[in-house]
């Protein structure tokens, strides 16, 4: 048996338990529990309010790459799978229509060059953006 050469302080039981504690925070975005005296205390009257995921400003991260753009890859990227390219855009729509993907979406592969190859959600990308690059900004 190959032994493990790692530092950790507790064991994978342990790490699971932990993982199941946080997870219906982690699914819904809002505290979960049932019992109130587990819940985090809420801010004073002075403190100001938290929140899991802050809201970041639309500037330029270097390359043109605002976090709009950022955001608006990933919610491009989250309807297709790593196994759905390369493809060409009729394959892909049948991929998104099989998903329920938003009809605009649809529309708008329908209207790329039939012939065209797209090996990446990045090479999609930049055909529907004009070349605009963002998978090289790392938040």
């Amino acid at each position: 048996m190959p032994m493990q050469r790692q530092s950790t302080k507790h064991g994978p039981v342990m790490d699971n338990n932990l993982a199941h504690e946080v997870d219906g925070l982690v699914r819904a975005g809002r505290d979960t529990r049932t019992e109130e005296w587990r819940s985090a205390e809420p801010p004073g009257e002075d403190q100001p309010q938290v929140s899991l995921m802050p809201d970041l400003p639309a500037v330029d991260r270097g390359g043109g790459a605002t976090t709009a753009a950022v955001e608006a890859r990933s919610e491009l990227a989250r309807w297709f799978d790593r196994h759905d390219f390369p493809a060409r855009p009729a394959q892909l729509v049948h991929g998104l229509r099989n998903r329920n993907a938003p009809d605009q979406l649809v529309e708008t592969l329908l209207a790329l060059p039939k012939r065209e190859q797209y090996n990446t959600v990045g090479d999609l990308w930049r055909a529907l953006h004009g070349g605009e690059d963002v998978e090289t900004v790392r938040f």
